[in-house]
């Protein structure tokens, strides 16, 4: 009896490094182009380029260059956010997790850009990109721990 409830037991298995960087390459990808289009489209302040402001400063953020390294320091961070999910939540198997993930990011980000500053239609466009790479990282991370067993 015992060694059939082992059995059926289901292990969990560490989510590789390649899962992790493709995920936070896709997230990256798509995510950084409608971060891109909400600036254009004036939802946000914050397009790609600002997170150049750090190595550029608020000069050098809006040239090609500043964008480029706004995208890398985007991918870096997405990258960083996927592998905590996968250590720390992933395990629990449960997508929606995701949802308070991405706000949990949201109020992070926030603090560092000032969120109480920020008028209603920044603040409703940031929290919706932020939910959505939640969900994205959540239901990518969930997906993959559940193939894996």
């Amino acid at each position: 009896m015992e060694q059939t409830r082992q059995q059926t037991k289901r292990q969990t298995h560490p989510i590789n490094q390649k899962k992790i960087l493709e995920v936070a390459f896709w997230g990256t990808v798509i995510w950084g182009i409608i971060r891109m289009m909400f600036a254009y489209f004036s939802f946000t302040p914050y397009g790609v380029e600002k997170f150049s402001r750090p190595f550029y400063g608020p000069v050098g953020e809006d040239s090609y260059k500043g964008i480029f390294v706004g995208f890398l320091f985007l991918f870096v961070c997405v990258y960083l956010a996927t592998a905590i999910f996968a250590f720390m939540l992933s395990e629990r198997k449960n997508w929606s997790l995701g949802i308070v993930y991405g706000i949990a990011l949201f109020l992070v980000f926030g603090l560092f850009f000032r969120m109480q500053h920020w008028k209603l239609d920044t603040f409703s466009t940031e929290l919706a990109w932020f939910i959505s790479i939640g969900v994205f990282i959540g239901m990518s991370m969930t997906a993959e721990q559940i193939d894996q067993e």
